[in-house]
């Protein structure tokens, strides 16, 4: 009885296998895979790159891109994972530039910013790791339009004009988009940025 019940879970576990049901990592496989396919959808330039040896092994990027533009571009290439890239054009092509043409009458043509993936702890919470260390992070510090001008957020968050009210109502759209938006109104750390991630948390300070 043990030998034909021990026979039948093999036959069992090799079906599994042959039917794709029994696989390890397969499903982040194939997510990662559907990702980089929509990135090709929407004409998004990047590179896969394998990140190697962290200086902490927990930092760890589902499906790292390298991104040196979205449909516009950015002011340098930018690592972070997949998932980031694809709402980060979503957010440029949806909430960006209608803003940019409804507020100052003119498109984006470049994004400036800080960084991304970085293998660092939270500055808020050193016992925790920033979501910068997941890949799911970015730092944006202002916007360049058509006619040469430049919309900085270290400059512009707080005069009153059309740019200041530019980045508000950005910030304010921005919410619906990713899960943690801090801005200058945030805390002294982000007076030159605002930080946009798609971690766990939930919080819309601007």
């Amino acid at each position: 009885m043990q030998r034909r019940a021990l026979t039948a879970l093999l036959l069992a576990l090799a079906a599994a296998v042959l039917n794709g049901c029994f696989v390890g990592r397969a499903p982040e496989v194939e997510s990662g895979r559907q990702c980089l396919a929509e990135l090709d959808t929407h004409g998004i330039f990047y590179r896969p790159v394998d990140l190697g040896e962290a200086t902490d092994e927990r930092c760890r990027v589902d499906t790292a891109v390298r991104v040196p533009r979205l449909d516009v571009a950015l002011s340098q290439p930018a690592t972070m994972s997949c998932r980031l890239a694809s709402r980060l054009d979503a957010f440029e092509r949806t909430v960006v530039q209608r803003l940019a043409l409804a507020d100052l009458g003119r498109p984006v043509i470049g994004i400036d910013h800080l960084g991304a993936y970085d293998c660092r702890r939270n500055t808020g919470r050193p016992d925790q790791l920033s979501e910068h260390a997941y890949g799911l992070a970015i730092d944006i510090a202002g916007f360049r339009l058509s006619d040469g001008t430049v919309v900085s957020v270290e400059h512009d968050w707080w005069q009153p004009s059309r740019n200041r009210d530019f980045l508000h109502h950005l910030a304010q759209s921005a919410c619906g988009y990713f899960s943690v938006v801090l801005t200058p109104s945030s805390s002294r750390d982000h007076f030159n940025h605002m930080h946009f991630d798609l971690g766990p948390s939930r919080l819309c300070s601007v």
